[in-house]
Parts: structure tokens; sequence; C-alpha cells
């Protein structure tokens, strides 16, 4: 019965489900690549070059693996969300808290077997663009070839299970918990997620990432560069956990704005599902923050050093990338999902411009407070520790600052704007 639940759900929400899929093809391709790096190191004739990719092998495969439990975490917890209304309708017709969590096991079990395959063959082809562009830059030792086989496919798949079961679990806890009557009446009016409990967790990731920076800060300074990843995912979690209450506060400045600019019903209306969906557009709003963090750090690292090496370059693409793919991937499916919502508003009388603008003016505020976010982790991270580290904000330009703001506010109004031509068309035949 299970199984044929997590099925039937995969098959009812594919919007959803694509995106947790994408996310853990995303994961499992960099894992792959990282760990064929590894790999192929091992198998490299003795020097200098086989110990520098050895131990950056390494590095990006700690680091992902970090990514992959973060990201992974934030979408299955979205995608869980998204499905209020079915868990709680599960309840009310017998089904047991147990049942509802191995449901949600199944689930994401079955993405993950999905997308293993998938990211595997894509990180074999991402490692052997890695592995010829250190060949060319004389970074590899003479005669290396690249080396994948089974090992980082039994990483990739050891990560996605882990990951996938960890997130859906955990945000299947609270909805098996409930009673049937309440969650029907919170799938109907989901809460803003602010809650005392979670800020409390938000302080104390704060406090530990404040520690972390003190201990690197006071440590041997030509370390610091290799532990400025950790600390900045340090912040970064703290910036997760307090996403709603950020989320809240960005809104409530962003109404003071609309309505100073006299910008009407629309602006409310983007005001008001801000608010009342902060904790599932502080899914959105971490990753964008990390964009923007791993930019920033990674251009003023470029900037000091005025000679960008070909690994620099690669590292800012590969994480930029992967964290700005997640940023968008979640963008979509917190649109895609609001049919009942586009419909609702049509029946009143609301114009399909209204809707767009609605829709586009949520994403401006989304951009905004994740750029916010970002730069305060990578001020947080460079100014105690950017100068140890080679990576000073002060050798960062201001069309540097323009450009990262700017990307950031295309990739998500451009992610916003996928799934509109979708809902506009199908919201006269949406039963509200």
């Amino acid at each position: 019965m299970t199984t044929g639940l997590a099925r039937a759900s995969v098959r009812a929400r594919p919007s959803a489900f694509g995106g947790v899929f994408a996310v853990l093809t995303l994961s499992a391709t960099v894992v792959t690549a990282s760990v064929a790096m590894v790999r192929t190191a091992s198998g490299a004739p003795p020097s200098a070059h086989r110990e520098d990719l050895t131990t950056m092998g390494l590095g990006f495969t700690l680091v992902t693996v970090y990514l992959s439990v973060f990201v992974i975490g934030q979408v299955m917890a979205l995608s869980v969300a998204q499905r209020a209304r079915e868990n709680a309708l599960l309840r009310a017709v017998g089904a047991s808290p147990w049942q509802v969590r191995r449901m949600v096991a199944a689930e994401a079990l079955l993405t993950a077997l999905i997308a293993w395959p998938v990211g595997y063959g894509l990180g074999t082809a991402l490692a052997r663009v890695w592995c010829d562009g250190m060949a060319g830059q004389g970074m590899l030792p003479a005669g290396t070839r690249l080396v994948v086989g089974w090992p980082p496919a039994l990483a990739a798949a050891g990560v996605l299970a882990v990951t996938a079961q960890l997130g859906g679990l955990l945000a299947a806890h609270r909805a098996a918990r409930s009673r049937p009557a309440a969650a029907l009446g919170e799938a109907e009016a989901p809460r803003s997620g602010v809650t005392v409990v979670r800020l409390g967790m938000a302080v104390a990731a704060l406090a530990g990432a404040v520690a972390l920076t003190a201990v690197t800060a006071a440590g041997p300074a030509d370390e610091t560069a290799e532990r400025l990843p950790l600390v900045l995912f340090a912040y970064l979690a703290a910036v997760g956990l307090a996403g709603p209450a950020i989320g809240r506060l960005a809104t409530g400045v962003a109404a003071l704005v609309l309505r100073a600019l006299g910008n009407g019903v629309v602006g409310e209306l983007a005001v008001a599902n801000g608010r009342a969906l902060a904790r599932r557009w502080s899914s959105a709003v971490t990753p964008v923050a990390m964009v923007v963090a791993f930019a920033l750090v990674r251009f003023a690292a470029l900037a000091r050093t005025g000679t960008p090496a070909w690994m620099d370059v690669f590292a800012t693409a590969l994480y930029a990338g992967f964290a700005s793919l997640v940023a968008a991937n979640t963008v979509v499916m917190l649109t895609a999902e609001r049919r009942r919502e586009v419909a609702l508003l049509w029946a009143v009388g609301t114009g399909a411009g209204q809707v767009v603008r609605m829709v586009l003016l949520e994403g401006a505020i989304v951009a905004l407070t994740g750029f916010g976010a970002g730069a305060a982790v990578a001020c947080a991270v460079t100014l105690p520790l950017g100068a140890a580290a080679g990576a000073p904000l002060s050798a960062l330009p201001v069309a540097a600052w323009a450009a990262t703001g700017g990307g950031v506010l295309l990739l998500v109004l451009g992610s916003a704007a996928v799934p509109l031509g979708r809902l506009l068309r199908g919201r006269r035949g949406v039963v509200v």
C-alpha cells in the first residue's frame, strides 16, 4: 500500500518531484565527478601534482557532500510542504503516522533511484571536462588517465539515499504527527513558519558559525583558505534556519516601499503572499543567498590575484552553478504549485497581467532578500578571514557587486516566469 501511494503521489505532482529529481541529479553529478578525481589522483605517477590533485578532490568531495545534505533537505521539505492537503487527507481517512512517513521515504527512494544513473552519467562527463582542463593547464602528472569506475557511483548512491531519506522523513515528521482535523486546517492556511524553536536553532547555528570563524582566524594562516568554505556553510545554515523570519522582515520592508511607490493591489497581493508563505519562500531565499555568498567570495579571490587560475574559475563555476540551478529549481517548484491561487484570483476578476506582475514582484522580493543575506554572509566570512585567505571583499570592484545582484535578479525572475504560461493557460479549468 505504501509503495502504491508513493507512486500515485509522484504521478499526481510531477512538478514537485521533477524539482526533487533535478536536485538529486545535480548532487549525484558533482559527487561522481569529485570522487572520480580522487580515484584519478590515486593512479597518477608520484609527484607534487598528484598530492595537490588528491587534496583538491577530497576537498571538493567533502564540500559537495555538505552542500548536497544542505540543499536536498531544503528541497525535500518544500516538496512535502506542497503536499500538505494530500497528507492531511490521508490522515483523515485513517492513515497512521508511520504510513505517512513510509510513503515519503518510499517517494524519496524512488526519485533517488531514477536520479542516480542520470547523475552518474553526467558526473562522468563532468570529470572528463575537469581532467582535460587540468591537463591542458599542466596541472596533472604526465601520463595521468581519468579513472571513474564503481566507487564514484557507490558514493553518489550513498549520498542520495541518506540525504533524500533524512530530508524527507524530517520534513514529514510534523505532518505525520498532526491530528487529521488540525492537518486539514493547516493545509488550507499554511503557517508562516516563524517559531521560537526555529529561531533558537538559527541563533545556535549563528553562534557556532561565529565560533568556527574565531577558531579559523586563530589557526595557521596557510589553512584559512581551505577552511573558508566550511565557515561559509556554517553561516548559510543559520540563514536557512532563520529563513522565514528573514522573509517576513524583508516583506515588511517591501510593503513600506511598495506603498510609498503606490503599487496598489498587485503590490499588496505580493506582500500578503510573502507573509503567508514565509516558510516556503525561505526555501528559495537560502539557495539565492548561497549563490551570492559563493560568487562574492570567489570573485574577491580572483580580483586579488589579478591572474585567474583555471581551478579558481572552475571552482567558482561549479559551486555557483550548482547553487544557481538549485535556486532556479526551487523558484520553479514554488510558482508551479499555485494553480488554485491563480484560479481564485481569476475568479474574483484579477487580470492575467496583474497575476504576472504579482509573481514578478514576489520574485524581486526573494532575489533582493537572498542578495542581502548572501552579501551579509560574505562579509561575515571575509572581513575576519579574507585577508589571510586571499579573498578580501575590499578587492572586489563595484561592477562585480552589480553583476552579482543583476544576475541573481534575472535568475529568480526568469525561473518564476517559466511556469506562468502553464498556470495562466489552465486558470479557467482549475476547480478552486
